[in-house]
């Protein structure tokens, strides 16, 4: 890593002198011989990284030239920025006596002792450099003149990169593992564990995927979760991975009894499969503490753990160990082959011979061989292959296994910007997901990249981690579409890690708060928070020269001002991130840190950035997106002139931006610009800004006319790629607003278009230019309510792929164009396409053509009640929210329908005549909020031979389900009926549903009986019967339901052979259970809750062999006599493996400290519901929880959201 410092102080050394630093400043020879020393010190240190792996000595060498060139890394930049001030004093003055001033003011007092402190500080670090250059001498390094370069690959060179699917070696082992679990794990009831070992870097991952992947698992299971879970076993935080990855939705932070509960829920009543990937606990009582949660699926229910670790393997597993092999050598050399030959049909049979000598080396190690292969790819010299082959690195000790010397290989062997980068990573934990822009940004603000002609700093940065990635450093984890300029978010294989730490040692750390350690030598750290205190200054003591300091938790905490004393120093500080942390002060920082180029304090509790933040001459990226409290920003930030990224984004408080933004002409980001009406804060301050990315300008009412809007040179801007124009008010007249819209014509790069509050009536003429937006994939219109037509041209844009329309008063169709005789129309690509709240929209298509809208598979409506829907051919999803009558019967014409929700009709008491039998292909039916619905038709399902699920909600009127409704459904999956209060009976072709495995009737008081024939259901898994339904469709809770009728479990249910999960929930009268209990052998999970008068189980319940989980909620004499080994009908229970009994009025008390809000909400529910208490949660309310957990986090937000936010969120 010394190499990568020395070479950067060298450019920066350099490009001072080329700038004529010295002369001006009176320290031309300081620098001079200092570049001289740089020098000869850079012509060996390639050698010497090598030779310090084994020569203490030059490692001690290196260390001492590191911590030098540490110190003039501080006097260069601050020389930097006194010449960039000079600079601008120079351009800021107006006449030529005041150049001159200019000019000469390094000689006014002030500036004479900042001279002559530079002097003194540059020669005491040269006489220093000059010893530790004359003590190479002793080492006998080797000059190595010719440099590595990292270069732009041409076509040929993109054609290596690997398809993940070429995995060789290991199908016999996954041939195995499915085999266990899919056949052999059936005959386990309790929870097995396959534990797959080996050594790092032998593909115990890439054989979990493939194995979790495969089809017959997946057809196996009913559910799959994957979790990362690396060094860090807590148990916590396992169940919470565990939940979002069944969920996909964010878990909040819980107390461990309610996470361990809602994780049960999500288990319970399936067979599931969870791989705990890289698993390194040996700690047993923690095992058994994640195992005794999960411990409630089906048989056959499994975990597969991978680990380096046989102790783990032994403490986890429940089947001997999968001891994972090397690969042959065959296997070995088919993946260094196409790593290293790519897809060329012709090999260079010395290059062959050679390359079988260096997988040799590899002794079977996939991760070596992947690595190595990649780094000889773009090696075609014989002697290049050679020098990897007899490399003496290969004969470095070995530690764990033989991995580490490949990668170091790979690793010496790339051009010194690269080898800098990819060592920075190691500040990073384990596991850790790099956001690439961060990264980027990061690198950016240490100087580890190098200006090259008139590429982009951003954009170079970019070229080195394609690079990484192709490499095999970089593993992408998230992208946005398929290719590398779409990942945004990384990871690394633990041995690459290991790597970088090798690399960089004491200089990067990861430091557990709670686990303080000695940081004198840390150069960049990341701190592990918890909710605990801390002694900051002994945490930090000791650390002056830190580069780079960023702040994570494992849960909420608050870091306020006080707990970052005035006292502490960073005098060397380039990065500080402290994002989602609760930090509402930082002059701590901006007072000291004047190196600092990286800050980013998003989502924290800023209200005020402090005036010294423009005192920053260095700083690069700002970022304070999502600071809901921020109210504003400095006036002078137009004195931070080294600034490319400023975020702000998400500030819902900031009205008002700094003047003369336009004076940062190095800004690249720009997330927001509100306009106001006063000199600098015009919109014309954007006209010389070559920003890049998204752009949202807000405000543009205050733009005073079309040559100010002109000014601002959007159609030059061929970087950005979003736009959003919007306005707050329109009070000027229509036709100025208009042509400000005219003016503000985008670039071609555009593919993200946004229009809000447009006042004018008509669109401007630039989106007749179709041929110029050819990019463009996403357009939204929202609250243009004067408009009666959308843009001419618009239909015809050719990649337009997602239309998004609200609030869009006149208008009568989104096709309002005449294109004579062609014989294709409109919108040819167009996917998906959302419409609320237009009144007056009548049609899709003013001229309805065959080809129009020929591609959408994606429609939402929303408050429009005058439109119809004409014949979409390839239509997969609708959903309709305010549904009439005409627009329903428009509906039966779309026949590749697979997905229907009609919502929000107080008119129909029956359906349209051929609705839906019509729709062959539908797969999924929702019907809601149809208040006068009484009948459906017998025949209504008829044809539907691909349903395979029903909802029926909120309908109120509707009684039964007619006799033959279920006639040939024989693919009925699902069926779901909620708050259909006058529902009494089930369709006595109940018993034709031979696919059926759900369901679940709640709110229906009136339902007393079943029918005949239920023996039939032989697939049915699970039965929930609710005698209220737990929450409105709009969140709030359903207290208007009569109580229900049923006093006893109909007779019918005994015959259920496949029935697996039963729950019964709140039933008032509900006195006894039946003795025919005990015929429901395949029973796995019974959950009986608030049936207060229910006494006693039935004997017969003994008879439930498969019984693992009975849970009884608010049944409080029932609860009574299961008390464990003295309750009367404990001996019943007694053989079943969980038991959990309790009452909601007893819950534990939490303590308000510990509670997030919206959890206390839902206690303060239950605490108010004295009357009538609320009953477990549907599958629709799980959603509405989590949409009001988000918003309790969003302050000053409503909680509940109207329907007409689903636009924002298309």
């Amino acid at each position: 890593m010394a190499e990568a410092v020395v070479t950067v102080m060298l450019e920066n050394l350099n490009s001072l002198i080329q700038k004529k630093f010295g002369l001006i400043w009176g320290v031309k020879k300081e620098m001079e011989k200092l570049s001289s020393i740089l020098l000869t010190i850079c012509a060996v240190l390639e050698d010497a990284e090598e030779r310090q792996l084994r020569d203490r000595a030059i490692k001690n060498w290196l260390q001492k030239l590191k911590d030098v060139a540490d110190e003039l890394d501080d006097i260069l930049d601050e020389c930097s920025m006194e010449a960039s001030l000079l600079e601008y004093k120079r351009q800021s003055s107006i006449s030529t006596q005041k150049v001159r001033a200019s000019f000469f003011s390094c000689f006014n007092p002030k500036n004479t002792l900042f001279r002559f402190r530079i002097a003194k500080q540059m020669k005491d670090v040269s006489d220093r450099l000059d010893e530790i250059a004359n003590e190479r001498m002793k080492f006998h390094l080797r000059e190595v003149v010719q440099e590595r370069h990292l270069q732009v690959r041409d076509k040929r060179q993109t054609g290596s990169i690997v398809n993940e699917k070429h995995v060789y070696g290991r199908d016999e082992d996954k041939d195995k593992i499915v085999e266990f679990l899919v056949d052999n794990s059936r005959s386990s009831k309790d929870l097995s564990v396959y534990p797959i070992v080996g050594m790092g870097g032998m593909g115990k991952t890439t054989l979990a995927q493939l194995v979790f992947n495969d089809e017959r698992v997946s057809r196996s299971f009913d559910i799959k979760i994957w979790v990362c879970v690396s060094e860090d076993f807590d148990v916590k935080r396992l169940i919470k991975a565990i939940i979002e990855s069944a969920s996909e939705n964010a878990c909040d932070a819980l107390d461990m009894d309610p996470l361990q509960k809602r994780l049960q829920k999500m288990l319970e009543r399936k067979k599931f499969l969870i791989v705990l990937d890289d698993v390194w606990n040996e700690d047993q009582e923690q095992w058994e503490g994640l195992r005794n949660v999960v411990a409630c699926g089906l048989n056959g229910s499994s975990i597969v753990v991978t680990t380096r670790l046989k102790k783990v393997a032994l403490i986890m597993g429940t089947v001997p160990m999968h001891q994972l092999s090397v690969l042959s050598e065959d296997d070995c050399w088919l993946l260094f082959k196409q790593r290293a030959f790519g897809n060329e049909s012709e090999e260079r049979p010395n290059l062959v011979k050679i390359g079988k000598e260096i997988v040799k080396k590899c002794k079977g190690n996939p991760l070596a061989a992947k690595t190595l292969g990649s780094l000889m790819r773009f090696k075609s010299e014989e002697n290049e292959w050679l020098f990897v082959m007899e490399s003496e690195l290969w004969n470095l000790p070995q530690e764990e296994t033989s991995i580490l010397p490949a990668l170091r290989l790979s690793y010496f062997y790339r051009p010194t910007e690269l080898r800098r980068c990819f060592a920075y990573c190691a500040i990073f934990p384990k596991d850790f997901e790099i956001e690439k822009e961060q990264l980027i940004h990061l690198w950016m603000a240490n100087d580890l990249i190098s200006v090259k002609g008139n590429m982009e700093v951003e954009e170079i940065g970019n070229e080195i981690c394609k690079e990484l990635y192709w490499r095999s450093f970089f593993e992408g984890v998230q992208s946005n579409n398929d290719g590398f300029d779409n990942i945004y978010r990384f990871k690394m294989h633990d041995l690459v890690h290991d790597l970088a730490q090798c690399i960089m040692k004491d200089q990067a750390r990861v430091v557990e708060i709670d686990c303080p350690v000695n940081l004198s030598r840390a150069r960049h750290v990341i701190f592990n928070y918890s909710d605990q205190s801390f002694d900051m200054l002994f945490a930090f003591h000791n650390v002056e020269s830190l580069r780079t300091l960023m702040l994570t938790r494992h849960c909420p905490f608050r870091i306020e001002a006080r707990k970052f004393p005035c006292r502490l120093y960073f005098p060397s500080l380039r990065a500080f991130d402290a994002k989602n942390s609760m930090l509402t002060s930082i002059s701590f920082l901006t007072n000291t840190s004047k190196h600092l180029r990286y800050l980013n304090i998003s989502h924290t509790y800023i209200r005020i950035l402090p005036k010294s933040i423009c005192f920053l001459q260095s700083l690069q990226t700002l970022d304070v997106s999502c600071c809901l409290n921020l109210q504003k920003l400095p006036k002078q930030m137009s004195r931070l002139r080294s600034l490319r990224h400023l975020h702000i984004f998400g500030c819902s408080l900031l009205r008002h931006m700094p003047p003369n933004i336009g004076k940062l002409t190095c800004l690249r980001t720009l997330s927001i610009f509100i306009v106001a009406g006063r000199r600098g804060n015009d919109v014309d301050e954007l006209g010389n800004l070559n920003l890049h990315g998204s752009l949202s300008i807000k405000n543009l009412e205050e733009v005073k006319s079309p040559m100010e809007a002109k000014k601002a040179n959007l159609a030059g801007k061929m970087n950005l790629k979003c736009l959003e124009l919007s306005w707050d008010r329109n009070e000027k007249s229509q036709v100025i607003i208009e042509q400000v819209l005219e003016s503000l014509e985008p670039p071609p790069s555009i593919k993200f278009l946004d229009i809000s509050n447009f006042g004018g009536r008509h669109f401007p003429q630039w989106f007749k230019n179709s041929a110029i937006y050819e990019n463009l994939v996403n357009i939204g219109f929202t609250g243009c309510k004067n408009c009666m037509e959308l843009p001419t041209g618009l239909g015809k844009l050719p990649s337009l792929t997602s239309l998004r329309l609200s609030g869009m008063d006149l208008v009568r169709y989104v096709d309002n164009e005449y294109y004579g005789g062609e014989l294709e129309g409109g919108f040819l690509h167009l996917q998906r396409l959302l419409i609320t709240d237009s009144p007056n929209l009548e049609r899709l298509s003013k001229e309805e053509r065959r080809t129009d809208f020929s591609c959408l598979s994606s429609l939402h409506i929303e408050k429009c009640p005058k439109l119809t829907l004409p014949c979409l051919r390839s239509i997969k999803e609708l959903t309709i929210w305010g549904c009439s009558e005409a627009l329903l019967r428009t509906v039966s014409n779309l026949h590749t329908l697979t997905s229907l929700e009609i919502c929000d009709n107080d008119d129909l008491a029956s359906f349209p005549d051929g609705f839906p039998q019509k729709l062959t292909t539908l797969q999924s039916l929702t019907i809601k909020r149809f208040s006068k619905l009484q009948d459906l038709q017998s025949d209504m399902l008829i044809g539907l031979s691909s349903l395979e699920s029903l909802t029926i909600t909120s309908c109120h009127m509707l009684e039964c389900f007619p006799v033959e409704i279920f006639r040939g459904s024989y693919s009925l999956k699902s069926i779901y009926v909620e708050d259909c209060i006058k529902f009494k009976s089930l369709s006595t072709s109940f018993g034709d549903l031979t696919a059926l495995e759900f369901l679940e009737l709640r709110g229906c008081p009136e339902l007393e009986a079943f029918p005949n024939g239920l023996n039939n259901l032989s697939c049915l898994k699970s039965l929930m019967l609710s005698g209220y339904s737990t929450y409105r469709d709009d969140g709030s809770q359903n207290l208007s339901v009569p109580h229900p009728k049923l006093t006893t479990l109909p007779e019918a249910l005994q015959h259920l052979p496949s029935l697996q999960h039963m729950s019964i929930w709140g039933f008032p009268n509900l006195e006894l259970l039946p003795d025919w209990l005990g015929n429901l052998t395949s029973l796995h999970l019974f959950d009986i809750s608030n049936c207060p008068k229910l006494e006693c189980l039935p004997t017969t319940i003994q008879d439930l062999t498969n019984l693992h989980t009975l849970e009884i909620r608010s049944c409080p004499k029932l609860a009574e006599r299961c008390e464990k080994e003295i309750g009367e009908d404990w001996h019943k229970i007694a053989h079943v493996p969980r038991v959990a009994v309790w009452d909601l009025s007893h819950q534990r008390p939490i303590q308000e400290e510990t509670m997030n809000c919206c959890f206390k909400l839902r206690l303060n529910y239950w605490r108010s519901l004295e009357k009538r208490p609320i009953y477990g949660p549907s599958h629709h309310s799980q959603n509405i929880h989590a949409h009001r957990l988000t918003n309790c986090f969003t302050s000053k937000e409503t909680v509940n959201k109207t329907p007409g936010d689903a636009a924002s969120a298309f």
